[in-house]
């Protein structure tokens, strides 16, 4: 009988694909005896940084080669704008896990830009050259990045991030992802201030090196512990948040993912880590893990209404968030905005506005999912035949703005998300206040009370993004079934857009904003959104 962990592809592949596991007696095309070698690049890049690209290898304790050249061309449309070579002398590759950022001098240029990467490698005196990587079936294409003309939108004291990624620590027969350190590298690149290490718990309580033979000790989720807490003391602008992705059981008993972030202590979850045949109920219910939780920790609903596949219901016994599962207690957050726009998306958002309307505070978040894929989505797609590409969820892509006072920390993040000063965001900001009577401003998350109230509404774009065309105010009464427009301003509304507005609450309600931009913007010639958290008003 093949065991549940030989059929570990019924899982969804989001890491850089791991090519040398293949299921016993079968046939792998894309198996070589080869580390895997991958480039990798943030897909945009703030003004006046040198461009990072992140060269990284996997297995190659089992396959040594030697590195010897990195060739890289960039060009933009058909100007070629560098040719060069970025090694200073060979790199001996023998390790499990080895990575190194070569960086590129772009600072003149604006627009999009491709990459071609080329990587020489030298094994058992053959000399090979691949591009992009070295899978079978894989595009090599290049990698395409946009060098941004203007920063991200900004307004003081509101830092941009990820919350929603996975590390080295997420490791198994299929998929891995990029360390940590290298992580920060790239989203100081494009503009970033924070992400959320949020690694699978089937995964955390793994043996370092074995990822289907779980060790008592835990020395994964300790060394994940201890590498966070020292990245974390080298900066003094960005922070790297802690946390863990645990399956946990619904109220239907089926498993969704919760993001515990800030956590300290493990949290079991392996119901859907496909590591025992048939054994698919998770150590904890929701409410039992909200129960558990630390003090200074964020809950969060992990991408609750996206679609599960027949084959991950029937397998691994995975289902989505309710209504009920969103109101349990100790859940401040949801995290619908998943790196794709989709059914999902809006379907998670619908969820949001309903439990809102409802009475429960609880807060949207942004991120991505990502385990690497900083510039290209790839992964296993057909086992174990083909490589999958795509442009969707990647590292930063949607993102989470926070209002921290003080200096940029992981406390202070944590303590922001907590409290709902936050923003989901995939370009244009918004914010929201209210203007207290004595000069005091009451942020997003906040509650005040007296049924006239002023509400200051900023927004802001670039041309990265497009101008902004859609800026909406919206009330939802308390136990309504729907929403309502209380403001709307559209057209050509420029790229920053501030109004104050005479809110009059007879019932209690919150209100919140949501942003839309024209569909010129330079990147991709797409419309891009905001929306803000809510403030609760109580007459």
């Amino acid at each position: 009988m093949i065991a549940l962990q030989d059929i570990a592809w019924w899982l969804p592949f989001l890491l850089y694909a791991e090519t040398h596991y293949r299921f016993k007696y079968f046939f792998s095309l894309l198996r070589k005896r080869e580390p895997e070698i991958i480039a990798d690049a943030p897909h945009r890049l703030e003004p006046g940084q040198p461009l990072p690209l992140l060269v990284l290898t996997k297995d190659a304790n089992l396959y040594p080669c030697t590195l010897r050249q990195v060739t890289v061309v960039v060009r933009q449309k058909s100007t070629v704008l560098f040719a060069g070579e970025l090694l200073s002398a060979p790199r001996h590759l023998d390790k499990r896990f080895w990575w190194e950022i070569l960086r590129l001098d772009v600072k003149d240029w604006s627009g999009w830009v491709d990459l071609e990467v080329a990587l020489q490698i030298e094994q058992n005196r053959r000399i090979k050259t691949y591009y992009s990587d070295n899978h079978r079936t894989s595009s090599h294409k290049p990698l395409r990045v946009y060098l941004a003309r203007d920063p991200l939108p900004r307004f003081p004291n509101l830092v941009l991030g990820d919350a929603h990624t996975h590390s080295t620590y997420t490791d198994d027969q299929v998929e891995f992802g990029p360390a940590i350190r290298s992580s920060r590298e790239l989203c100081e690149a494009m503009g970033l201030s924070f992400f959320c290490v949020t690694d699978h718990s089937y995964d955390l309580d793994d043996h370092i090196d074995e990822y289907v033979a779980n060790h008592p000790d835990l020395p994964k989720w300790k060394a994940l512990q201890a590498e966070i807490t020292d990245a974390n003391s080298e900066a003094e602008t960005f922070a790297i948040i802690r946390g863990e992705e645990i399956t946990c059981r619904n109220e239907e008993g089926r498993n969704v993912h919760l993001l515990l972030l800030g956590a300290r202590k493990y949290v079991p979850g392996s119901g859907d880590g496909a590591e025992q045949w048939l054994r698919t109920r998770s150590e904890m219910s929701i409410g039992e893990v909200l129960a558990s939780k630390e003090d200074g920790t964020t809950a969060c609903a992990a991408h609750p209404q996206e679609r599960v596949p027949f084959l991950q219901r029937l397998l691994l016994g995975r289902g989505s968030w309710s209504d009920r599962d969103l109101w349990s207690e100790g859940l401040s957050g949801i995290q619908f905005a998943n790196g794709f726009l989709d059914e999902g998306f809006w379907a998670g958002k619908r969820c949001w506005v309903k439990v809102l309307l409802s009475g429960r505070h609880l807060y949207a978040m942004g991120g991505n999912d990502a385990h690497g894929n900083f510039n290209r989505f790839r992964q296993i797609g057909l086992p174990f035949l083909k490589i999958k590409e795509m442009d969707d969820q990647l590292f930063g892509r949607m993102r989470t703005g926070v209002v921290v006072d003080g200096q940029v920390s992981e406390g202070a993040i944590l303590a922001a998300m907590q409290n709902g000063r936050v923003i989901v965001s995939d370009g244009p900001l918004a914010r929201v206040t209210i203007l207290e009577p004595g000069g005091g401003r009451t942020e997003m998350g906040g509650t005040v009370r007296g049924k006239s109230q002023r509400l200051a509404i900023s927004a802001r774009s670039t041309s990265e993004f497009g101008e902004l065309a859609l800026v909406k105010v919206i009330i939802g009464e308390i136990g309504s079934m729907d929403e309502r427009v209380e403001f709307e301003a559209d057209g050509k509304l420029g790229f920053d857009f501030t109004r104050e507005i005479a809110i009059e609450a007879s019932k209690p309600c919150y209100v919140r904003a949501e942003v839309f931009t024209t569909r010129d913007a330079l990147r991709d010639g797409q419309s891009h959104w905001c929306f803000t958290n809510p403030i609760w008003i109580n007459p």
